[in-house]
Order: C-alpha cells, then structure tokens, then sequence
C-alpha cells in the first residue's frame, strides 16, 4: 500500500546540496537486529563524508531479497517520482535485489526519475570499468541468492528424510515438537477426527462447515471452516501416518489420527459424491447483457431460461419490459442465434486490416485529445523552469555582490516555489500512471486475432472492446460498433419456428446504417477504456 512519506528537507537547503535516502535490511533470518543499525550508521557516516544530507530512511526488517515483496523498499521505487532526493544510499548491491534483471530494472526506475544508486561496501567508479565491476557484483548477488535458495532446499529435503517439519503449514491437529518432528496435537486433533466421523456417517460438507462453526472451532489459522477448508482436511492422507514431502512417502512417518478404514471410506464417498450431477441447472452466461436492447421499446433485453414440451432446456433474451410488466409485444429471441451473429460480424471487423487501422488511428487521435494531464504537465515544467530560471539570476547577483533583504525573501519564495512545482509534477506522473502509445493499442488489437473464439472467455473479450449497442427488431438487428459509423443493420428471416421465438436465421444488408442514440456516450472512448483495462490487466 503506498504511504504519504514525509521527508525531512531542510527550509534552509543550499541551493546544490544533494539530498539522499537510505535503504536498510536484513540479507537473512541469522542476522542480528545491530545488522540493521550498523547499516544505518554505515549510511549516515558515508552521507556525511560526501556532503549529502538524509531525508529518509527506508528500512525493511526480517525481510529477505529473494522476491520483490519488500514494502519499504517498494515505497522508495515509487517515491522516486517525487523528485525529493537525488541519491539513494544501500550497503551492498545485493540490496537492490536478487538477480541481475531485477536489480537492473529496479535501477532503470531509479534512473528514469532522475536518483542514482550508491553502495557503501562496494566502491564503483563511474567509468566503463565501474560498468563491468557492477555487472560482474550483481552477478556475484544473483549466484548468492541461488546459493542460498539451493541450501534450502537442501537443507529441507535432508529434514524431509528425518520426517521432520520443512517450515512449511503443518496439517490441522498436529504440532511440532521439540525435535521438529510432528506430534498430536491434543486440542485439535478431535477437531480433525470429528469431520471424518461425520462425513462418514453421511452429513454433507456444508452441513459438517456449519456443525463446526456453531462449536466456535476453528481452522489452522483461526478462521472459520469454509467448504474448501474442510476438503483440503478430509484429502490429507497424512492424517493416517504418512510422511509427505514432494514426491517423498514415508509410512508411519508421522503420528496416526484417522484409521485406514475410515479414510479409505471417506475418499470412496468424496469421489461419488464428485461424479453427482448436480441437482439444479448452471447459470447461463449471457455475454450480451448490458448491450442488447429491445428495437421496439427500447428497454434492456435480459437472459431467460425455459424448457420445452420435450423437456428440453432453452436460453433467451427477452425484453425486460415485456417480462416484468408485460406492456410490449417483442418476441424472444435464441441465445445462442444471437450471440453467434454478434460474434461473427466483430470477427468480421476484428480481420479487417484496413479499418483496424482505422480504428487504431481514430482510437489513437481521441485518446491524445483527451489527455488533458499531458497539458497540465507542460505548463507545470514551464512553470518550473521559469521558477529555476530565477534562482539561477539570483545567485549570479548573489556571487556580484548583490545581496539584501529583499534578495533573500525572493531566493526563498523561488525555493518554495519550486519544492511546490516538483511535488506536484511528481503527483501529477503518479497520477497519470500508466501512459499509452500508438503501438500499446495496435499491438492489443492484433493480438485479439490470436485468441481462441470457441472461449467463452475471448467471446466476452471481444464484444466488450468492439460492440457498443445491440437492437433487436421482430424483423431485423442493428449491432453499433465503438468507431465512427460502425452500424450495421442486419434483415432477419424468421423460421416457422421463430414465431414462438425459438430461432432465426439471417443475411447482411450492410448498406444500411442507422445512426447511435444520443443517449450513448462517445462510441471512440468506450472503446479506448476497453483497450486500456486489457492493456493494463489482462
């Protein structure tokens, strides 16, 4: 989560003196708690000799390097933007991280906002060399951590011969003893015997959740039992004896708390119980809601399921209107028909090189246009180099010997002025997060052509970025499209059948086009808020 931090600037700062940070932590669980203070101190000596002054220290405590997990750490990559201090202070380059393409990108943040990295414990010159010297220190960082990782394992799997505990979450009902093998845990093991007694006895899962809950008994962590907890209690074969480490079995390994018969039982009936069909239908997915409309009245079109004379079960969209009040007269119409139809006429723009292009354009010169945070940050840097400007006046007059009462409060309100600037150009780029190119949308958009549309998944994805609006007429389809003049109308020739609603089939009549309803916001930025979610999420 990120933080407000405060950091302490000096109100009388001389203009040139660089401010810095500190980054501290532990390297691994050994490591005393004066590790950390004599870093800082290191930190602090080495900041005086160079004539920077601290504004912060960051530090991380019982922490390791191996994941980028760090909070404090993280919280100093993101304060970088805020331009508040130039030079970032860690005893080794093993701080920065554990291998070479994580301290390296880790470094790139630091770059790109202007703060460069220094090691106490390791001098590299600023020279071609100090190049070569600190990729050859990373690489010595990044085998360490694989060192480190392998003697862990090593160290686990010689544990794991023992029957010992690996540190990893032991099963509900044991505990470890001081040998670190398992033992019986006397006040939840009955817990444990008491959910296998019951399921097989018959109770269902969610019947044994809701027994255990009433008690006020609780899972491993101290929560409460959920369906999925009780399952992962009732397939834990080592419950019975049996030792497991990976693809380690060692029988009687660990103390029994359930007989074989009991848990044999158990797995017998999680499996038929597995195979049962369940008792109700699975919900549709309909992946046109919220963008099939009634062409009659107007309203929302909703998923309705209903079974025919030959028991069959049948999916429509019906019109909202006509369900809840019975006040329009539109037929239903297939699911199914429905969505293939939309689906096949986006596909068709989807393989349309030219109007892709079109679209990436068009897409492109909306999202330029809109993007007032880009002209907010011009004049903010306009505004600071004039603020600069005049400091830089001002100490020329200052080294001419011009200096007064009036030099000083002008020197100071420039000074102000530009610690305001600088924190908000920093808050206006945090802000603005993630900034697009022309290629991030072209790039998205062709890559939706490799997608497997038989996917109910890519289907969803595909009408989200493409379709703003459907129309149902009793005698044709108007799909809009998100890009200009993106209608088209669809004739419908009904079956026997259709007028019960059943189905349709149907043929283009594309030289139709009917305009978007004012009601619909910009097609172009609709569709650029899809190409942005997917860029940034998918």
């Amino acid at each position: 989560m990120s933080v407000d931090i405060q950091f302490n600037i000096p109100k009388d700062k001389p203009i040139g003196e660089t401010l810095a940070v500190v980054y501290a932590r532990y390297s691994s669980h050994s490591q005393g708690e004066q590790s950390i203070e004599g870093q800082l101190s290191e930190a602090r000596k080495y900041a005086a000799s160079h004539g920077y002054t601290i504004v912060h220290e960051y530090v991380d405590r019982a922490k390791t390097g191996r994941t980028d997990n760090r909070e404090e750490f993280q919280q100093m990559l993101k304060d970088t933007a805020k331009k508040q201090f130039e030079v970032i202070i860690l005893w080794k380059v093993d701080r920065f991280g554990r291998n070479r393409e994580e301290i390296t990108f880790n470094k790139y943040k630091c770059k790109k906002n202007g703060v460069r990295v220094e090691y106490i414990a390791e001098t590299i010159p600023n020279t071609p060399e100090g190049v070569i010297l600190e990729s050859v220190l990373e690489g010595f960082a990044e085998y360490y951590s694989l060192q480190l990782s392998q003697n862990i394992r090593r160290g686990q799997a010689e544990s794991a011969e023992k029957c010992q505990s690996t540190g990893g979450n032991r099963p509900l009902g044991y505990k470890t003893g001081p040998d670190k093998k398992f033992i019986i845990d006397p006040e939840t093991a009955p817990t444990v015997q008491l959910i296998f007694s019951m399921y097989a006895a018959g109770h269902t899962v969610t019947e044994i959740v809701k027994h255990l809950n009433s008690l006020g008994l609780h899972t491993l962590r101290g929560g409460k039992f959920t369906n999925n907890s009780l399952h992962s209690v009732l397939n834990n074969e080592k419950y019975t004896g049996v030792y497991i480490y990976k693809d380690q079995r060692i029988e009687g390994g660990m103390p029994r708390i359930i007989d074989d018969d009991t848990f044999q039982k158990v797995q017998e009936m999680l499996k038929v119980n597995k195979r049962a069909p369940a008792a109700k239908w699975t919900k549709a997915d309909y992946i046109l809601t919220d963008k099939v409309f009634c062409g009659k009245c107007g309203m929302p079109m909703i998923g309705e399921s209903g079974t025919s004379k030959t028991g069959a079960k049948h999916n429509y969209y019906i019109c909202s209107k006509k369900k809840r009040f019975r006040q329009c007269d539109k037929k239903a119409v297939r699911q199914a028909d429905l969505e293939q139809l939309v689906i096949e006429k986006a596909l068709e723009v989807l393989q349309d090189d030219e109007l892709l292009e079109f679209i990436i354009e068009n897409t492109w010169n909306f999202y330029q246009a809109q993007d007032e945070s880009r002209e907010e940050l011009e004049s903010l840097h306009a505004q600071l180099e004039q603020a600069e400007k005049g400091i830089a006046n001002l100490v020329r007059a200052i080294e001419a010997g011009i200096i007064n009462e009036a030099t000083k409060k002008r020197m100071d309100e420039l000074g102000e002025q530009r610690k305001t600037l600088l924190a908000a150009i920093a808050d206006r780029e945090i802000a603005r997060g993630f900034h697009i190119t022309r290629d991030h949308i072209a790039f998205f958009l062709y890559s939706l052509r490799d997608l497997d549309y038989e996917e109910k998944e890519s289907q969803k994805r595909l009408i989200q970025v493409f379709v703003n609006s459907v129309y149902v007429f009793d005698d044709e389809i108007t799909i809009n499209f998100n890009y200009t003049s993106g209608n088209v109308t669809i004739s419908l020739k009904e079956t026997e059948d259709g007028k019960a609603g059943e189905g349709f089939v149907h043929r283009a009549s594309c030289s139709t086009i009917v305009p978007i309803d004012e009601h619909f916001v910009s097609s172009m930025g609709i569709f650029l808020s899809c190409c942005v979610s997917y860029i940034l999420y998918s």
